[in-house]
């Protein structure tokens, strides 16, 4: 028999990582303040069948009804050998018509053969039709007095709200890494299957929160290894999953290592690792790295412990102006590749542009340097070869300053370089205009007017109404008046994303929503 099966939990002090379910549920049977209808709710392998039946056993053990079935009375072995007559467990995936939720109604009115209660566990009840659901409102409207309904759904929000508002809902979570960890411990420990704690964590990190998805691949590991299971035996046995890679590339990026950055993602892109999941992986650590600043209590549940220690310690070696633009730059290589096809040129172009940060002259660079000088962290670049130095450009450098030189043509390049400038400006009259703001270009300068290019004519009108405030931010930062004018761009079917916003909140937002 499978892990999972020979390890579910019989009681809910056995069920991991559910701590508010089981306090909540062990004091309404405590009390005899039981429901006629309950959800559980979650992601896969969170334990919702398996406190389903807990709860089953709970309602109809000889003793009870109690919070603790003895698992040993004739009503509790029947319902753990599943042979029990008055506790129904139905899969709404393949049950979900009108007509078997007919059956179920007309079955539910005759008294239970031989136990208490009848129970009924409706797995992946967001299955039902629109037709069964509204046939099994009925029901749940008014049940007899010797039903319990326990309905099973990894999304609830499928469900109708007028079933929805009938149950008692319970939320499963996600069960945190190192809950994780240390249950699949003392599992390989009973089965004596020896296990590295590396290997644990590995396991644990692609189990993605399912104790469930955890005990199988542990199982298939034991089976596979020959000896000590270890962290490289799980990449053999499941494939590279692109985290140690993503681990090499943050360490390379933050010692500023461009030839290394480049040789890592090479040697990635040799293991067969999916360039799109290495871009979602360096996010995720950079993502750690920008909570550890803030509040590295919150890596508890997504990170082992040694790894949340390494990332608090990763931590202090960037600002966090740094962190966030790591994050922009990946989360608009992550957008790009969706139109571009090519995502290890975007993963090398991010990780480059945040490596090679000193020789970037985007306005995003230029203050993630002054961001550092102003922390005091500024780390001295290694020198150069010889080989490598280059004459002096006598070309500008690019304006740091708010105000450009009046001297001088004023080049459509100027306008670019201080249009953060006139964008905080503006903003700070108006914040309303932000998000239009932050999609508005300069294109060109057609005589004594700038030319702001928009992806659509609302955008455009917006900012129309509000020229004057515009121009004055111009004058203001430029030293020189210019009248604006609005293009609206032609959008093509294989237009690029919307770029990632500026404001860490909702920056990580929009990372949130393109990983999901």
């Amino acid at each position: 028999m499978s892990l999972y099966r020979d390890w579910r939990p019989k009681s809910f002090a056995e069920l991991v990582g559910q701590e508010a379910v089981v306090r909540t549920l062990t004091s309404a049977i405590s009390s005899g303040k039981l429901a006629h209808a309950y959800l559980f709710s979650g992601p896969r392998g969170s334990g919702k069948t398996s406190a389903a039946k807990i709860l089953a056993r709970c309602i109809d053990c000889v003793n009870g009804p109690t919070p603790t079935p003895d698992n040993t009375c004739e009503n509790c072995v029947a319902i753990l050998s599943g042979t029990a007559l008055d506790v129904l467990e139905i899969d709404a995936a393949s049950n979900r018509g009108i007509d078997e939720i007919r059956a179920l109604r007309d079955a539910v009115k005759f008294a239970p053969a031989a136990m208490r209660m009848k129970v009924y566990i409706i797995d992946e009840a967001h299955m039902l039709t629109k037709e069964g659901a509204n046939a099994f409102l009925k029901t749940l409207e008014e049940p007899p007095p010797h039903a319990v309904f326990i309905l099973a759904t990894t999304e609830p929000e499928k469900l109708p709200l007028t079933i929805l508002s009938r149950c008692q809902r319970y939320a499963f979570r996600r069960i945190a890494i190192p809950v994780m960890i240390e249950r699949m411990r003392e599992i390989a420990a009973a089965e004596k299957i020896p296990i590295d704690d590396s290997a644990l964590s590995a396991i644990a990190y692609r189990a993605d929160g399912g104790l469930r998805d955890a005990l199988t691949m542990l199982e298939q590991a034991a089976a596979f290894a020959d000896g000590r299971i270890d962290a490289p035996t799980v990449e053999l046995a499941f494939g590279a999953s692109g985290r140690t890679y993503a681990r090499t590339l943050l360490d390379r990026a933050i010692a500023r290592d461009a030839a290394g950055v480049l040789k890592t993602i090479d040697e990635a892109s040799d293991a067969g690792t999916d360039m799109q999941v290495l871009i979602r992986g360096m996010i995720a650590e950079f993502r750690n790295l920008l909570v550890a600043r803030i509040d590295p209590a919150l890596l508890a549940r997504d990170l082992a412990p040694a790894d949340a220690e390494a990332a608090v310690r990763r931590s202090k070696e960037l600002t966090q102006a740094q962190i966030v633009r790591a994050l922009r730059l990946l989360a608009e290589a992550l957008s790009t590749v969706r139109s571009s096809g090519n995502p290890r040129l975007e993963l090398e172009t991010a990780l480059l542009r945040f490596t090679l940060a000193a020789e970037d002259p985007t306005l995003d660079a230029i203050a993630s340097r002054v961001s550092v000088l102003e922390s005091g962290a500024l780390q001295p670049a290694a020198p150069k070869p010889a080989a490598q130095i280059k004459t002096p450009s006598t070309e500008p450098p690019a304006p740091v300053a708010e105000k450009t030189s009046p001297n001088g043509p004023l080049t459509i390049q100027k306008v670019r370089s201080a249009w953060q400038s006139i964008r905080t400006r503006v903003e700070g009259e108006r914040q309303s205009l932000r998000t239009q703001l932050s999609r508005a270009q300069p294109e060109a300068i057609e005589g004594n007017a700038l030319v702001i290019k928009l992806p659509n004519a609302i955008f455009a009108e917006t900012l129309k109404d509000n020229a004057k405030l515009i121009e004055d931010a111009i004058a203001e930062v430029l030293g020189t008046p210019l009248r604006v004018r609005f293009r609206v761009e032609a959008v093509s079917k294989n237009a690029s994303p919307a770029p990632p916003p500026d404001d860490p909140d909702e920056l990580l937002s929009y990372i949130n929503e393109r990983m999901t």
